[in-house]
């Protein structure tokens, strides 16, 4: 074997190992009737912590507060304002140089300009750089668009669920309290939840004895690596990329031809009731 077919086999097994070497998240929650706790993990590192409380402490009773004792007050007798004094009034004094020939004199008026000049020619509607809201949802509420965009979105979902494998772990709700029979009908369902695989980890306890608090604690975990991210990258870019360039043909007809395509009886209705008008 040649070094060339050991390099490309290491490089080979490299690959594999990045592409598909799993980064697990956790996600530790703890609820009460008191508040709400969660913290999540990388590994065993912790990124994050949300604490909520929802249910404040009984503050204690302020105590009554004792009326004041009233000073006396001592009146005072107004002093009386001084009148104002008038001033006279101040007769204007005559100009030693202002004479009666000093008038001012009417300015001629201005010669009106020609209007015999050619204007310019007036600049031609430029097209329509944007369609109207009641335009863009026709388009979007067209039957072969909307269909596409249904599929896609679809296909883009499923995708994405894909990413995550999410599983829970050692998840309880504990504290249920009903009528025995009740209580039963729970225990019940509980051995018909481990049956299934998404649910086998999740334990509903009825509080029998009357003496646990209603609460639920247990860690969610979800795992995902790097050939699951680029597949749901290169999914969504090629279904949104082909949605986005029919679209933006039928943009551009509408643009310049300013005909809309037909809608039916219930798609109109929702087109109005998105629209409000």
């Amino acid at each position: 074997m040649s070094v060339f077919s050991l390099v490309l086999i290491l490089v080979a097994i490299i690959a594999a190992v990045v592409l598909l070497f799993p980064v697990v998240f956790r996600l530790d929650f703890h609820l009460t009737e008191s508040g709400f706790v969660a913290d999540l993990f990388v590994f065993k590192k912790r990124l994050w912590n949300y604490t909520k409380e929802w249910k404040a402490k009984e503050d204690p009773e302020p105590e009554p507060e004792q009326p004041a004792e009233e000073k006396p007050v001592e009146k005072t007798a107004p002093n009386p304002e001084p009148e104002a004094s008038n001033p006279a009034p101040q007769t204007p004094q005559a100009d030693p140089h202002f004479r009666e020939d000093d008038e001012p004199r009417a300015s001629s008026p201005a010669p009106e300009a020609s209007t015999s000049e050619p204007q310019p020619p007036s600049p031609e509607p430029e097209a329509r750089k944007s369609l109207t809201e009641r335009e863009f949802w026709t388009l979007l509420l067209t039957p072969d668009i909307d269909e596409r965009g249904l599929c896609y979105s679809k296909k883009i979902l499923n995708s994405f669920v894909n990413v995550f494998q999410v599983r829970f772990r050692d998840c309880y709700v504990e504290g249920i309290r009903m009528d025995y029979k009740s209580m039963g009908y729970g225990a019940a369902l509980n051995a018909m939840l481990k049956g299934y695989p998404f649910l086998e980890d999740w334990d509903l306890r009825m509080d029998w004895t009357r003496d646990h608090d209603l609460q639920s604690a247990g860690h969610i975990e979800a795992s995902v690596n790097l050939c699951r991210t680029i597949w749901f990258l290169t999914v969504s870019s090629v279904y949104g990329g082909i949605f986005a360039f029919v679209f933006w043909r039928r943009r551009a007809a509408v643009l310049k031809t300013g005909e809309l395509p037909e809608l039916g009886y219930v798609r109109t209705k929702i087109l109005n009731w998105l629209v409000e008008e």
